[in-house]
């Protein structure tokens, strides 16, 4: 039994649609991604260029730079790799922790061989004149000019759609 002109219609535009919508809403390539923790929407992403970043922040109490150093892993697991502050002041480490080596060098301290592992953490941008920035590739790229200040992000590795990246904003292409 053959099939009418109009099924075939109907089959190849439904066949389209499906294509179409696969294309638009199925996971793409990894992202490292800011979730608004008040909507739960994609807010920013950086696409990932590379599996070593860094996030540098002036330190709100003692206002020096504090750097923490990370990579990814494959299962999108992210890993502190290494942290480097000037002062011992309130919410900075006086030590490294089990395996890990701290470091004093030309005024600044490192906690090294850090193998911390996450699969998402919390950050916070403060509503300060301060600095927050993410790093990767030599690419320094500044938070606070995207990222609403005084609002709650979850950070993690995520693939996202092409209709998600419509809605978020690409820090690294500003």
């Amino acid at each position: 039994m053959e099939l009418k002109r109009e099924n075939w219609i109907f089959i190849s535009i439904f066949a389209l649609l499906l294509t179409v919508s696969a294309a638009l809403f199925a996971p793409l390539q990894k992202n490292y991604v800011f979730i608004n923790n008040k909507s739960d929407k994609v807010a920013a992403y950086i696409p990932m260029v590379d599996t070593a970043f860094q996030i540098k922040y002036t330190h709100s109490i003692h206002l020096s730079d504090v750097l923490e150093s990370y990579k990814t892993l494959p299962d999108n697991t992210l890993v502190a790799t290494e942290l480097e502050y000037e002062d011992f002041n309130i919410g900075m480490p006086s030590d490294a922790g089990e395996g890990e080596e701290f470091v004093e060098k030309d005024g600044k301290y490192f906690i090294k061989n850090m193998e911390r592992n996450m699969p998402e953490f919390r950050m916070l941008v403060g509503d300060v004149d301060a600095g927050l920035s993410f790093l990767i590739q030599k690419k320094e790229l500044d938070l606070k000019a995207t990222l609403e200040r005084g609002t709650s992000y979850t950070f993690r590795v995520q693939r996202l759609s092409f209709f998600q990246l419509l809605k978020g904003v690409n820090i690294y292409e500003q």
